[in-house]
């Protein structure tokens, strides 16, 4: 059966900027949330699916930010899917405030993975019935990113057991977390993040070194990449805009 999964949040004190605003990690975080309770709902979550030995993985999201909701704001989260095509399926989401106003939406693109021999399988065609039916869906993230240039500004980081996710995996969230963290008191107090696209290219494990490099592209925008350090295997590619 498919429909509008909708969660409702309250902005909390440890999610917020010195501007008192949501980080862009925690937005997309509760984003992640929602389609996890929307998945658990429908049956198909990556609990549900454990016994044929397949979960969920992310390959692509691209998210706009028109707002950062403050601190005690209230704001409402719609998910659903939003298409099926083979090995991939899609997600979109919206963030709105207490007054309908929308905050940020995004859209993402997911496959099945056979847990045992670590490679894609197709969809189920009955997963077909979950998908919602609308006049309107977001754009499907399909961007080719780029890899900044080596010697570009880096940061280092050795993931931890508080970087894994219940597949003993690093999380997404931790991933782009990972990205700001990197990234100049200039850029992340003086501008405002408006998109971030991201492609997951590979897993990162406990006890992993990664390197994260972001190259300024021009006066707006920021190429990323976290790689394996050792094997110099790219784990995201990623690119920012701000204003």
């Amino acid at each position: 059966m498919s429909y509008i999964h909708k969660e409702t949040f309250r902005v909390r004190t440890s999610e917020i900027n010195l501007r008192k605003e949501i980080h862009p990690h925690h937005l997309i975080q509760l984003m992640q949330e929602s389609s996890m309770q929307h998945t658990l709902g429908m049956k198909v979550s990556v609990w549900d699916l454990e016994s044929q030995n397949v979960s969920w993985v992310l390959l692509k999201k691209n998210i706009q930010f028109f707002r950062f909701p403050l601190l005690g704001e209230q704001i409402e989260i719609h998910t659903y899917p939003s298409g099926l095509d083979g090995y991939f399926t899609y997600r979109d989401y919206y963030v709105y405030d207490e007054k309908g106003n929308i905050c940020a939406n995004a859209s993402s693109m997911w496959t099945l993975m056979d847990t045992v021999e670590r490679k894609m399988v197709k969809i189920p065609a009955e997963f077909g019935s979950l998908v919602y039916q609308t006049d309107y869906y977001l754009p499907k993230p399909s961007q080719k990113l780029k890899t900044p240039k080596d010697g570009e500004l880096s940061h280092n980081v050795t993931v931890n057991y508080l970087h894994l996710d219940w597949n003993g995996h690093v999380n997404n969230v931790q991933l782009i977390k990972m990205i700001f963290e990197s990234l100049g008191e200039a850029t992340l107090q003086n501008r405002i993040l408006s998109s971030f696209t991201i492609q997951f290219k590979s897993e990162a494990t406990i006890g992993q070194n990664l390197v994260v490099r972001s190259e300024l592209t021009s006066e707006n925008e920021i190429i990323h990449a976290i790689k394996n350090r050792e094997t110099e295997k790219d784990i995201i590619l990623a690119t920012t805009n701000w204003v």
